[in-house]
């Protein structure tokens, strides 16, 4: 069954051991130091033995929960944490209720959770869940930061607050297609001329002083962001590395970069490579992501000013995802990643085998030195205990690619939450989700 968190359990490919000690624990070993080890197993759901096993020894665990299991009979979805499924009303809502047997008492034994009932409303897209809570609909919001003027006008009217967490942990970028293989028709997944440009850096680092990223900041996010130069943000403290290397709005130096790669700039306005070719490519992006959608056409109209030309091309989200990594029938892409966590986290994207390496994946053996380099810097990383060490690695980890920029990265928004003010027990983490301790909160009252 495809299962990530059994092949997490792995070092180089060398399993863990798994061993019962008795009813109550289990023992796990691994084939040589993993740093992340309490970060990967913590992660690791339970399933219930007594009511899965028959369905995995006969091949049908996929199908063993389902909708309809949820429609009519919700309680044989057996939970550990503080609410278990009630009902479930497919694109109305889902009701979570206490779960009696939940661990977790508070200091005086009252057993947690304090509330009765979660619900969740089932709605068609991220505008209207964002309406819903504006207009007191709903409790608790992730809020797009180009929406947090607004909202906040409602705050007094609904009872609610917005919270600034600073910087998000998550990143947005630009990357080409540097893919040198072939379709099955023997067509080369991007031509040849621009797979050239692609694969030089200097290209790529033009186009990275070409971008107003601070322009960005004001006309996308009203102000509400930062400049992005490296794989994390400023948000995970432990692992953010500031002294990469940054490219800041420089037009003048894009120039003198595009010239030493042998392009020139001719009296039509239009940037050539040194065969003649006219530079342009197609950037692809997610049609469902409105702020990633108005970055791009920001960022074609900072193109321009080079010379190069920018088609826009916003697709669905599967299809986008299909083109990146099955198909490679793409010139560049604009999409992000959720950081904020340890290293490990981030192996597929670093590794040159990785699926995720989305400007070259599933290489054999690296197509780069610099990419051999990171590959053995986030192998060294998982093989030690020792904090600086590994924050050392994963400092050179982030220099590289800043420096070689195979990812082009943009700015990163503040992050922004909306919470009703009638709940208690709130402790908002600079990461993370609002209602993380949400077996702790409780409301003196009980109806809106």
């Amino acid at each position: 069954f495809p299962n990530r968190a059994a092949f997490d359990l792995s070092v180089d490919g060398k399993k863990f051991s798994i061993e019962k000690v008795d009813d109550f624990t289990v023992r796990l070993s691994t084939p040589e130091i993993y740093a992340p080890f309490l970060e990967t197993v913590g992660g690791v759901g339970l399933l219930p033995k007594h009511e899965l096993e028959p369905a995995f020894r006969d091949g049908s665990l996929l199908k063993a929960w389902n909708v309809s299991i949820a429609q009519k009979e919700p309680r044989r979805l057996l939970a550990t944490g503080a609410f278990r499924l009630r009902s479930y009303q497919p694109a109305e809502r889902i009701v979570f209720e206490a779960n009696p047997h939940y661990w977790r008492a508070d200091a005086q034994g009252v057993r947690l959770p304090y509330v009765d009932f979660l619900v969740t409303k089932l709605v068609k897209d991220a505008n209207a869940s964002t309406l819903a809570f504006a207009t007191g609909q709903t409790d608790a919001e992730g809020l797009s930061p180009d929406n947090v003027a607004w909202i906040d006008r409602y705050a007094s009217r609904y009872g609610f607050s917005v919270f600034n967490r600073g910087p998000s942990p998550n990143t947005g970028f630009i990357w080409f297609n540097q893919n040198p293989g072939r379709d099955t028709s023997g067509k080369p997944f991007v031509a040849p001329h621009k797979l050239a440009w692609f694969t030089d850096r200097r290209f790529r680092q033009a186009i990275s002083h070409g971008i107003d990223r601070e322009g960005l900041v004001r006309g996308v996010l009203f102000g509400r962001g930062q400049p992005l130069w490296g794989p994390e943000t400023p948000a995970n403290k432990k692992w953010y590395n500031p002294n990469v290397t940054q490219y800041p709005f420089n037009p003048a130096r894009s120039k003198e970069l595009l010239t030493q790669a042998g392009f020139q700039l001719g009296s039509d306005q239009k940037l050539r490579d040194r065969l003649g070719n006219v530079v342009e490519f197609t950037l692809n992006t997610n049609q469902e992501n409105q702020l990633r959608a108005n970055m791009a056409t920001a960022f074609k109209e900072n193109m321009r000013d080079l010379g190069i030309t920018v088609n826009l091309s916003f697709l669905d989200f599967g299809t986008l995802v299909g083109k990146i990594q099955d198909s490679y029938d793409y010139e560049a892409g604009m999409l992000g990643l959720t950081g904020g966590g340890d290293p490990a986290g981030g192996i597929s994207v670093y590794s040159s085998k990785g699926r995720l390496h989305q400007w070259h994946p599933n290489q054999k053996t690296p197509a780069t030195p610099w990419e051999a380099r990171i590959d053995q810097l986030m192998s060294d990383q998982l093989h030690t205990l020792d904090y600086p060490t590994r924050k050392k690695y994963f400092d050179e980890v982030q220099k590289i690619m800043s420096d070689e920029t195979p990812y082009i990265y943009l700015v990163t928004a503040n992050a922004y939450v909306g919470l009703k003010d009638r709940w208690k027990n709130i402790r908002i983490p600079p990461l993370g989700s609002l209602i993380w301790n949400l077996d702790e909160l409780w409301t003196p009252l009980l109806t809106p």
